[in-house]
């Protein structure tokens, strides 16, 4: 399989893996990054689709953490471009802390305001 570049879908994508707390977890990032990249694309697990939030079915998410044996605190939120059969770039939404059940509401929010902006409808 040829690589699948991974790129950032804003700035703010960008600065949220920079802003990770310590550089073991900008290494974990980056490990998972590089896997979608070099190995399975299809990584992480489907978001699907939420009354709240709206379909982000497109998107995947992987948890992580400092070490890999450790309940993970952080996420990624990605989705494989155009389209999951046959991506030509995973692109990079959002990388930070999961939060608790009943906030996870306002991020994929945020993703999905991310996804509207991408689709032009903002």
């Amino acid at each position: 399989m040829a690589r699948l570049p991974v790129e950032f879908f804003d700035p703010t994508a960008k600065q949220q893996l920079l802003d990770l707390p310590s550089k073991e977890l900008k290494r974990r990032a980056l490990e998972l990054l590089a896997q979608i990249s070099k190995e399975n694309p299809k990584l992480g697990k489907p978001c699907g689709f939420a009354f709240s939030t709206g379909n982000l079915s497109d998107c995947r998410k992987l948890y992580f953490d400092e070490q890999r044996d450790m309940d993970p605190r952080y996420r990624i939120v990605y989705r494989l471009v155009p389209d999951e059969d046959s991506p030509t770039k995973a692109e990079v939404i959002r990388i930070g802390l999961k939060v608790p059940y009943g906030d996870e509401e306002q991020i994929y929010r945020q993703v999905g305001r991310a996804l509207e902006r991408l689709l032009g409808r903002d």
